[in-house]
């Protein structure tokens, strides 16, 4: 019996097995590894950007990795999703339109960078919730939320928006007021010889205390001249389509976990230890100016409101520096950034030592705790400075900004907390 043609039938069949289970398995392969990527990505406290669009960017739905990733409720997330988004919205118009619904939760986000991202790209869409969005801001406690309300009613109809844009000018923040006198100076051509550039003042320094003399009674006398010029007007242009009156819209809230980092002393401090007070979250470093500036006043903030709110101003020096491509520059553990291209550990001693005398310096009697690592940091974007997040009495994330704000913008704030917390 000749067994030749059935040795190579079954040469030929296993041959064929083979090829079949190597092309399933590189099929399936892929799936596998982007569904064990995703699974990552999501419990990392700060995934990396660069997987994260090739993510999206190779996925057959790219609206599902962005949900995925909003629902994640941490702050890094959702600002890969803000960011892709606005990116998007000119390639891909069709995902982002798609996206409305994710869009609409974004500018209501306790991320004020989230929130700025979401309504350009809502503009770009020419989405029709933008002037109410926009009027919303106008009553919100932060003056930077008010400037960036006015920035996209001042793109809006004037006969439809003007209304709302006459009440900034009382507002508190004379670079909101300022900034409103020049938008209906421009639907207008009225001209009371108010300029924005006339409110420039230091943080710390006060709203009004720090703007020249000359130019706050320009500022008065402008306002006055406006008020004048609206009661024969106002009958011309009826607020249509849009709240009566704007009513403040506080922005979401995002759940907040536990961390310990270590103080000046060594002594280990927790999160929650603060347990039903507000906590204000300071990401800084003794090498940024603007983190400086504001030193004075968060000292005032806590001394005015001990009994309710606890500064902790975490101390990101030692962390490596990066540039704008995302190459390592070294550690720094004083000084000026860039003074070293090494990349080394973190010297605790000498970060610790260094920030002893800087706080002595300053005269800083908040707590200061230690991040050279950016454990903490990274989990609010922290590398970017100075980053302030505020915490809720209950533990949740309420807002999150970058640079500072004056004492009477984070007291508002924090009067807002306890207004929401009175009506639970």
């Amino acid at each position: 019996m000749n067994l030749r043609p059935f040795a190579q039938r079954r040469l030929i069949c296993l041959l064929a097995l083979l090829i079949s289970v190597a092309l399933t398995s590189a099929l399936v392969r892929k799936p596998i590894r982007r569904a064990v990527l995703l699974r990552s990505l999501l419990m990392s406290g700060s995934p990396s950007e660069t997987a994260f669009r090739d993510l999206a960017d190779g996925a057959r739905d790219p609206f599902a990795v962005l949900r995925k990733f909003w629902d994640t409720q941490k702050v890094p997330h959702r600002a890969l999703v803000a960011v892709y988004l606005r990116e998007n919205a000119v390639a891909r118009p069709e995902l982002c339109q798609g996206a409305e619904p994710l869009l609409l939760a974004a500018a209501l986000d306790v991320d004020a960078s989230v929130r700025e991202l979401a309504l350009a790209t809502l503009s770009q869409l020419k989405n029709p919730a933008v002037p109410r969005l926009a009027v919303a801001l106008l009553g919100d406690s932060d003056p930077d939320l008010r400037l960036l309300g006015l920035q996209y009613l001042r793109r809006q109809d004037p006969a439809t928006v003007l209304p709302f844009v006459v009440n900034l000018l009382d507002d508190p923040d004379l670079r909101v007021a300022t900034s409103a006198d020049a938008a209906l100076r421009n639907w207008t051509k009225q001209d009371f010889g108010v300029r924005v550039r006339q409110a420039n003042f230091n943080l710390g320094g006060g709203t009004n205390s720090s703007v020249e003399p000359a130019h706050l009674k320009t500022i008065r006398e402008g306002q006055r001249h406006w008020k004048e010029w609206w009661q024969s007007h106002e009958q011309d242009y009826p607020a249509i389509n849009l709240p009566a009156r704007v009513e403040p819209t506080p922005p979401r809230r995002l759940p907040m976990t536990d961390f310990a980092l270590k103080d000046l002393a060594g002594k280990t401090v927790r999160f929650s230890d603060f347990k039903g007070k507000v906590v204000l979250l300071n990401f800084w470093t003794t090498w940024c100016p603007g983190c400086q500036v504001e030193i004075p006043s968060l000292i005032e903030l806590q001394k005015k409101n001990a009994t309710r709110l606890v500064v902790l101003g975490i101390s990101l020096d030692g962390q490596t520096e990066v540039d704008e491509h995302g190459h390592a520059l070294g550690t720094h553990a004083e000084g000026e950034p860039g003074e070293s291209d090494a990349i080394h550990e973190p010297d605790l001693a000498e970060i610790r030592a260094n920030l002893n005398r800087f706080v002595k310096e300053k005269a800083i009697s908040y707590p200061v705790l230690l991040d050279p690592r950016n454990e903490v940091g990274r989990r609010f974007n922290g590398g970017e400075l100075p980053t302030n997040v505020l915490i809720d009495a209950r533990g949740y994330v309420r807002r999150r900004f970058i640079g500072g704000r004056e004492v009477a913008v984070f007291e508002a704030m924090i009067r807002e907390l306890a207004a929401e917390s009175a009506l639970r």
